[in-house]
């Protein structure tokens, strides 16, 4: 289905409120910032916002599909775990707005809706990944820790690092995919490249 106008500019709002996270944190996402930006009016933004908080409620929901949820799909639709693993590599390396969700890790720290939109979206992960070792013959119990390795390799790249090095993180997911195909004692989760 075609986006329809209303809906392009509400995507336009969500980009910017994920920018702004990533430049100046949940405090710098106003609606002056987002206006201005976008170069509408107030009437813009309450035309398709109740005010700053159902903006923020509809931004973490829009974050949790485009860049959890979307990139999950993106490699259950793989022919496989050789194709899925170098797909979920890649995407998370290059398709995520690490800055932002950096943002958001601050935000779920006090408040619950971003705490939960994380939540699902890391548990999100971990299970794909969980499920697609599990595909190549690992023990659930080993799928399960590899996949929360690499998880927490995910988030404490976005912790420390501002902005990403995005190859950098490519280079460490594909070291750790070295350590899962040991493992596995097989190459099955080779596939692709950058």
């Amino acid at each position: 289905m075609p986006a329809t106008p209303t809906t392009l500019n509400r995507v336009r709002y969500f980009e910017l409120g994920l920018d702004l996270l990533a430049e100046v944190g949940a405090k710098g996402v106003t609606i002056d910032a987002l206006c201005t930006r976008l170069q509408v009016t107030k009437g813009s933004f309450y035309h398709h916002f109740a005010g700053v908080r159902d903006f923020m409620a509809q931004l973490l929901a829009y974050w949790e599909d485009r860049y959890g949820q979307r990139l999950a799909r993106e490699a259950l639709a793989a022919r496989g775990p050789a194709e899925m693993i170098p797909l979920m590599k890649h995407g998370a390396a290059y398709d995520v707005h690490h800055e932002a969700e950096s943002a958001i890790r601050a935000l779920a720290q006090s408040d619950p809706c971003a705490a939960e939109a994380q939540r699902r979206v890391d548990q999100g992960r971990e299970d794909l990944l969980t499920d697609a070792y599990v595909a190549v013959g690992m023990t659930p119990d080993t799928a399960r820790a590899l996949a929360r390795i690499g998880v927490a390799i995910l988030v404490g790249t976005q912790q420390r690092e501002r902005p990403v090095d995005r190859d950098g993180l490519f280079s460490l997911l594909d070291e750790y995919q070295r350590w899962a195909e040991h493992s596995a004692g097989t190459d099955r989760l080779r596939g692709g490249t950058r």
